[in-house]
């Protein structure tokens, strides 16, 4: 039970006015019931008494109007939520989610009628099936529609996914490169031939999200004070440009000549086509793709994919057939075009554990980069266990 104020300015006198309203829930309609406004809340208070009242002994009968679904609440927030309320590519994620694993089961039920129960025993079906991550990502979603059915819509007074604990994610050990691994791969002339290969040079020399890479400006590449690349927006895989991840994503660190060479041919190549053919190309996006159109990261990931399975299955073959590799070659550890960003940190902080300097390149926080990005080798703990035994030798002595 509670009592709802409302405060109001006349238009004619502009004078504020203030009145009080009971608002009491009924279980038996799945709803809140209202009384009038009045000019007092002590009038409010007796108006809330009177209706508990009415409840308690039946005389407030359901009414027959169609009450609201968990499908057509989910509407209304989804539509409360779109871009730039949710990142575009989160909104799109939220919507797909609901589609695939929600609306069958919860859609046509009246979300005055989900019990906590109900979401539990659908969590514990989804954990047999599904990932940790799709169960959690569901459990989310289901949260967000029912909390705005309890503070937006007022239909219901409690959200019922409220408390559901979440599966637990497993640790995964994630696969880094080290430098020479990388310069190994991106030596490859299958590599060097591609029309990826200024992105996979960018990406390995700096760590940046592959929406990032994709979302660079033409006007992105600078040379005052020095050379530097312009991280100040993203392309996601809806074809639609994005604000990026955080306030620290935007960055203009410095690149190396040579790199600066590579992105400056292919922005050279873009502006000769565009000469030549007026209409090809008409975006401001530094990297496109042959036929001018910008690049989507899983368009990126899937071309680094490809290079990186074709050159394995080369080598695999080459050592079935002869029983050694060619010499210098190498069987690569499989690595997802996110890695870059992973090993990038890891080969840095091994060379320079300076964790600020690291994440005001990569666009992240230090706390990030730490928690998500740095792996603990083994040659990384036995120098730091060594340097120690050593430091502690030396004052003994």
């Amino acid at each position: 039970m509670s009592i709802e104020k409302r405060t109001y300015t006349s238009s004619k006198t502009g004078k504020i006015h203030t009145s009080y309203r009971a608002c009491v829930w009924s279980p038996a309609e799945g709803r809140k019931i209202h009384g009038r406004f009045h000019k007092t809340e002590k009038a409010a208070r007796q108006d809330e008494t009177d209706i508990q009242r009415a409840i308690d002994s039946g005389a407030v009968k359901p009414s027959k109007t169609k009450k609201i679904t968990v499908s057509e609440v989910f509407k209304e927030w989804s539509a409360s939520t779109k871009p730039p309320v949710l990142a575009n590519s989160t909104w799109h994620i939220y919507s797909r989610f609901y589609s695939d694993y929600i609306s069958d089961v919860f859609g046509a039920r009246a979300v005055c009628e989900v019990q906590t129960i109900h979401v539990q025993k659908y969590v514990n079906l989804m954990a047999e099936k599904y990932s940790p991550e799709t169960v959690n990502k569901c459990v989310s979603i289901l949260s967000d529609i029912f909390s705005f059915a309890v503070n937006v819509l007022h239909c219901i007074d409690r959200n019922p996914a409220q408390g559901i604990r979440r599966c637990k994610v497993p640790t995964k050990s994630k696969v880094v490169w080290s430098d020479e691994q990388i310069v190994y791969f991106l030596s490859l002339p299958e590599v060097m031939d591609s029309h990826y290969y200024p992105m996979l040079c960018l990406s390995a020399a700096l760590g940046p999200r592959p929406g990032e890479v994709c979302g660079l400006k033409e006007t992105s590449l600078l040379t005052d004070p020095c050379y530097m690349i312009d991280f100040n927006r993203g392309y996601d895989n809806h074809e639609c440009a994005t604000d990026l991840k955080t306030r620290g994503s935007y960055r203009t660190p410095p690149i190396p000549q040579y790199l600066y060479r590579i992105i400056h041919r292919r922005l050279l190549w873009k502006k000769e086509l565009r000469l030549e053919f007026p209409d090809w190309g008409a975006n401001n996006y530094l990297f496109v793709s042959p036929n001018g159109v910008p690049i989507k990261p899983k368009q990126y990931a899937r071309a680094f994919k490809r290079l990186l399975l074709k050159h394995n299955e080369t080598m695999e073959n080459y050592l079935a057939s002869r029983g050694e590799l060619p010499p210098g070659g190498q069987i690569l550890p499989y690595l997802t075009l996110y890695g870059f960003r992973t090993s990038f940190a890891t080969n840095a902080m091994r060379k320079h554990p300076n964790a600020a300097l690291v994440s005001s390149i990569m666009g992240n926080s230090v706390k990030t980069l730490l928690q998500f990005y740095t792996q603990s080798d083994t040659d990384m703990q036995s120098q730091l266990i060594n340097d120690y035994v050593q430091l502690k030798n030396a004052a003994s002595e």
